[in-house]
């Protein structure tokens, strides 16, 4: 039997699942840190989640030491080795725009991107660090995070920018979430209720809003990085090239401050000095002026990627909802969709209430009055298992 760990690391989180052949989920770890500790989640695929000890106190020692916390939990047999690991690619790159086995030369083509998009391939370079010293045997798969969005039309695909300056310099609308998207898509297909003309808002601490056609991306918010588009937890979404000069010259900052400051000082957290949602939304409850006009930009941003993309396909049949924020705020949900009874999209109120951290798709739609409305769980873990087993067949 073949054995598949996803690695998913983050700036604050490291999350991984193992899978069998098929691909069939065993279990989950997520560490993180809580209260300034080193905290372990557990979760089984036939069990409920619980916390684990742990026996190391940093972040980034969590990658040598899943195997064997995989061991001590009876998850993995002595006589079992991981085999594959899938590794999510987030990379502004015509070159990762596809899956690769991460040999010496693809990973050599990453960290020749560092400097266009630090942030993100700093951590990935990182847990491939980790991961082939951890796991020396398993082959390391980079799975695309900007794939599924290769069916793009060229009308959507350039910026308007000479031609031949983006094609030699590569400079492209990427897109990423590709893999939340593919996982929603799939799960509407699997379920058969996959219609033409699909929208999915992947709404979390990064956001994007993508149209889908007849199961292919038409068009992503997401452009060149993950900055662009709609505005963020922390990031600050689409902005003018001019106002990015004017910060950079009138706060005296590098080009690296300036990555830093659109990256992790902007967006919800630069407007109202939080970048979570449920605290802002009960600030505005007190009558907090600044979360106000944070959530309120937020939703507008997003209502006019929406429409964006309901012109681009011509029509919108369903609208998804993914992502951390998307599956749980119902607040953000209702008055994303407030704005869209001009195209027959309605909320029931109590299912949407209902609807806090779902465990499947769940329907929102108000019965006989409106389009289709679904929440699915983003599941970016089995679409990039998926991959990996494509990949090593």
């Amino acid at each position: 039997m073949s054995l598949t760990l996803v690695a998913n690391p983050g700036s604050s989180s490291r999350k991984y699942a193992l899978y069998d052949d098929g691909p069939d989920l065993r279990a989950t770890l997520h560490f993180e840190i809580e209260n300034d500790q080193l905290v372990c989640t557990l979760a089984e695929a036939s069990e409920g989640q619980r916390r684990i000890d742990l026996d190391f106190d940093k972040l980034h020692d969590a990658t040598a030491h899943v195997e064997q916390l995989f061991m001590r939990e009876h998850l993995l047999q002595d006589s079992e080795h991981i085999d594959h690991v899938g590794l999510r690619i987030v990379a502004p790159s015509s070159y990762f725009m596809s899956d690769h086995i991460m040999t010496d030369e693809a990973v050599g083509k990453l960290e020749a991107l560092y400097d266009l998009a630090p942030l993100h391939i700093a951590a990935t370079l990182d847990e491939l660090k980790f991961l082939r010293q951890s796991l020396p045997n398993a082959t390391i798969v980079g799975v695309s995070d900007s794939a599924f969005h290769a069916t793009k039309p060229p009308y959507a695909w350039n910026y308007g920018i000479a031609i031949h300056d983006s094609d030699r310099l590569d400079i492209k609308r990427f897109g990423y979430h590709g893999l939340s998207v593919a996982a929603a898509i799939n799960t509407l297909w699997s379920s058969g209720k996959l219609p033409p003309k699909v929208i999915v808002c992947h709404l979390g601490s990064g956001s994007s809003i993508t149209g889908v056609f007849h199961g292919r991306s038409i068009d992503t918010t997401m452009g060149y990085t993950p900055l662009d588009g709609v505005m963020m937890a922390t990031r600050s979404g689409s902005i003018d090239a001019g106002a990015v000069r004017a910060l950079k010259k009138g706060l005296e900052m590098n080009d690296d401050q300036l990555e830093d400051y659109l990256h992790t000082k902007s967006g919800l957290l630069g407007v109202a000095g939080s970048n979570d949602v449920r605290a802002l939304i009960d600030r505005e409850a007190d009558g907090d002026h600044m979360a106000h006009l944070a959530l309120t930009t937020l939703v507008h941003t997003i209502h006019k990627a929406i429409g964006s993309m309901i012109i681009a396909m011509n029509g919108c049949d369903l609208l998804v909802f993914t992502g951390t924020i998307g599956e749980r705020s119902a607040v953000l949900r209702k008055r994303i969709v407030a704005h869209l009874e001009c195209m027959d999209f309605i909320l029931d109120g109590e299912l949407n209430e209902a609807c806090a951290e779902p465990s499947r798709l769940t329907s929102l739609a108000q019965a006989a009055k409106s389009r289709p409305i679904v929440v699915i769980p983003a599941n970016e873990s089995l679409e990039i298992a998926r991959h990996v087993a494509d990949m090593t067949k």
